[in-house]
């Protein structure tokens, strides 16, 4: 919301917003010029021409439904987005499951050391460039048309079906809202269609099913599969392939069986290495050369909350990741466990998500090889549901236990017991892991972290 806020205000219209408290956010709006109401004034909309509102607002919000009341036109966030977007002539539209933030503030990276004219609305924050870059030069809306356009394709509510991408990027296609999709089918199909409107698409080896008639022509094209992770480039009625070696904290690039370079990035997780494979494929249909955007990777500097080193405390690393979906948990367990002992600090998001995974959640925590020594859960953050669509973190503990009798569980009341906790039990561990999409980032500034390096 904020990216769409700032660049409205830089192309001229008058912008003003509210939100539920402020932040860093609502601080860099005001630093604009852009005025930000804290909490709700439905007076605020009278003398406004649109509305734009987030997922998170519900149809009751007081100002929303004065606007509606006084038929002034509502766009929720998607919609205007894809408005913005269709002011350019190329669009590029990141969509999957997991990695598209990281994917995007790489591509990002790769398009700012290039010089090419393009604006990027980040679905997080770049610790290069927040969640906004415009490098267009443009001083109108008219003169956009020269320019790319890249941002994140969200698959909430089939949101990602409204853009006009010209090129369409799918990391992966895992269920990761159970309150819009009836099935993995949904949501394979609707990653599809995504990919079909577009006249290049950008997926990976493993989900070139998506593709639907595309997938024969690949079919017919290939010789063998290749064991390292595979990126495709399907346009232009030819196939792309790039291939990576992912091993001992770095990549090796191929391009049409040739070794192109290397890539070293600041975090090595495997998962980030294959998002800037797909990073470089897009780089590369975009006019780049590989070599050049392979080397630009190495001084990416990261997204944060993307296992964000925040500092330290009594000797153990602590580190911040947005992971909220079994898959993810199970990734970011999987390279905290490297530093040693690891207090994970859990706070699952909304409670849909909670009951239709809790399997999987219990699984993932509860297994006594991921790593995990010490396991809190915090109150679950909520979102735009309430209790009764769900579960929350106390029917996910009591399934942990029954699960595995052996895993302490630890029940968070707050943010401020969540602080006495981590400085109570940091020193008995090599790391402390804090997981959730929620707010549980903003525990990052009561921990007094000592400010070390990694």
């Amino acid at each position: 919301m904020s990216a769409l806020a700032a660049f409205s205000h830089e192309f001229g219209a008058i912008v003003s917003g509210s939100d539920a408290k402020s932040g860093e956010e609502t601080e860099k709006l005001i630093a604009l010029g852009i005025p930000v109401t804290i909490g709700v004034d439905d007076k605020k909309v009278e003398n406004v021409d649109c509305v734009v509102y987030s997922s998170a607002i519900r149809n009751d919000n007081p100002e929303l439904k004065k606007a509606r009341e006084l038929h002034i036109e509502t766009l929720e966030r998607h919609e205007y987005l894809a408005k913005i977007a269709a002011c350019f002539s190329e669009v590029v539209a990141i969509g999957g499951t997991h990695g598209k933030t990281s994917t995007t503030a790489m591509l990002t990276h790769i398009l700012a050391k290039s010089g090419k004219k393009f604006a990027a609305m980040i679905g997080g924050e770049s610790v290069e460039f927040s969640n906004y870059v415009n490098n267009t030069s443009a001083k109108s809306i008219a003169e956009l048309k020269n320019a790319i356009f890249v941002c994140e394709a969200c698959e909430y509510k089939r949101n990602l079906l409204a853009l006009p991408a010209t090129l369409a990027l799918v990391t992966n296609a895992e269920c990761d809202h159970p309150d819009c999709y009836k099935s993995q089918k949904d949501v394979t199909d609707t990653f599809s269609e995504f990919l079909e409107k577009a006249r290049c698409k950008i997926v990976s080896e493993e989900y070139e099913f998506l593709l639907q008639e595309t997938e024969k022509r690949a079919n017919e094209l290939r010789n063998e599969k290749n064991e390292n992770f595979c990126v495709e480039t399907f346009s232009d009625d030819k196939i792309e392939r790039l291939y990576a070696d992912i091993k001992n904290g770095k990549a090796e690039v191929f391009s049409d069986g040739n070794l192109v370079g290397t890539i070293k990035l600041k975090d090595g997780g495997d998962y980030n290495y294959e998002n800037s494979i797909f990073a470089l494929a897009a780089a590369k249909r975009l006019g780049i050369d590989l070599e050049f955007a392979i080397n630009e990777l190495a001084s990416f500097k990261g997204v944060k909350r993307r296992f964000e080193f925040a500092g330290k405390i009594d000797g153990a690393s602590v580190i911040f990741d947005f992971a909220h979906h079994p898959s993810e948990i199970k990734r970011a367990l999987k390279k905290a466990r490297e530093y040693g002992d690891v207090l994970c600090v859990f706070q699952p998001h909304t409670y849909s998500r909670t009951k239709a995974y809790l399997n999987d959640f219990v699984e993932v925590l509860g297994d006594e090889r991921n790593g995990v020594k010490t396991l809190a859960l915090m109150p679950t953050y909520a979102a735009r549901e309430d209790a009764s669509m769900g579960l929350d973190s106390n029917d996910l503990a009591i399934a942990i236990f029954d699960e595995f009798c052996n895993r302490d569980v630890y029940l968070l009341k707050n943010a401020l017991s969540t602080v006495d906790f981590v400085k109570k039990h940091a020193k008995d561990h090599a790391v402390v892991l804090m997981l959730g999409a929620g707010d549980i980032y903003d525990v990052k500034d009561l921990l007094s972290l000592e400010n070390a390096t990694e």
